[in-house]
């Protein structure tokens, strides 16, 4: 009984309990950083995009890239986890994404934490349209058993982090207003995901721009903030390209 609990635990699947368990896996693991590891991956996410996660078997992956199913079973254990690698790769990259312009903004002088936390909200949103294919991977709602608890707790950084952005913003909140920040960044998050997939399904990427450019006009209207209190004077850059801010 021990014994297959763990492992339904292990694999995401959900307890006898019938609570659903957290998927985990370690990105930072060796046989995750070799060639045939991230081919693999490769292959994955092509087929998971096309046919679903439930359509597509580990042979279709292995044949996909002239390998054996057992180098699947070696690199990553089971379907389950080279999806949730795929997942966790674009979400590191969305969250250095959005940290990168969240900090080269402050450098340039930037404290208002609105202007912050839609700068950064406008980075992970632009983010959305140059991984347009994980996003499409994941918007259908075919994941792996657990995937949605890990996408909650990811939701539930995400509201501490941006809270802490907020949190005392004399244009935005009384200093004391704790629910206020709560509600303002529970929204944005909540909002988040359903823009991300809009995004994605953009047919250009002006068109994914404007529709960004619309959503973060929204967030501050919704804040009940003017507009030259968000508008940044110049445009701080990062490796010579403009840092993205709301337009």
């Amino acid at each position: 009984m021990v014994m297959a609990e763990a492992k339904s635990r292990k694999q995401g699947k959900p307890s006898r309990s019938g609570e659903e368990t957290e998927m985990s896996i370690d990105l930072e693991g060796p046989r995750l950083q070799t060639e045939a590891a991230q081919a693999l991956a490769e292959a994955a996410r092509e087929l998971f995009v096309k046919k679903g996660f439930s359509a597509t078997s580990v042979s279709d992956i292995t044949e996909r890239v002239d390998m054996s199913v057992g180098s699947l079973y070696y690199h990553y254990g089971s379907k389950t986890n080279i999806y949730l690698a795929i997942w966790l790769k674009y979400q590191r990259s969305q969250e250095a994404r959005a940290r990168e312009t969240v900090l080269a903004v402050r450098a340039a002088g930037v404290t208002n934490g609105l202007r912050l936390f839609l700068a950064g909200t406008r980075a992970y949103l632009l983010g959305a349209w140059e991984h347009r294919d994980v996003v499409r991977m994941v918007a259908d709602g075919d994941t792996p058993p657990g995937f949605g608890l890990r996408m909650r707790r990811i939701n539930q950084d995400w509201l501490r982090q941006n809270a802490a952005l907020l949190r005392g913003n004399p244009h935005l909140f009384e200093q004391d207003d704790a629910l206020g920040v709560r509600a303002m960044v529970a929204i944005v998050t909540d909002a988040m995901g359903g823009i991300c997939r809009e995004v994605a399904a953009c047919a250009s990427r002006e068109e994914a721009e404007e529709l960004v450019a619309r959503a973060i006009d929204v967030f501050a209207r919704l804040a009940n903030v003017p507009s030259n209190l968000y508008q940044p004077d110049s445009r701080p850059q990062v490796h010579g390209r403009e840092l993205p801010f709301p337009a």
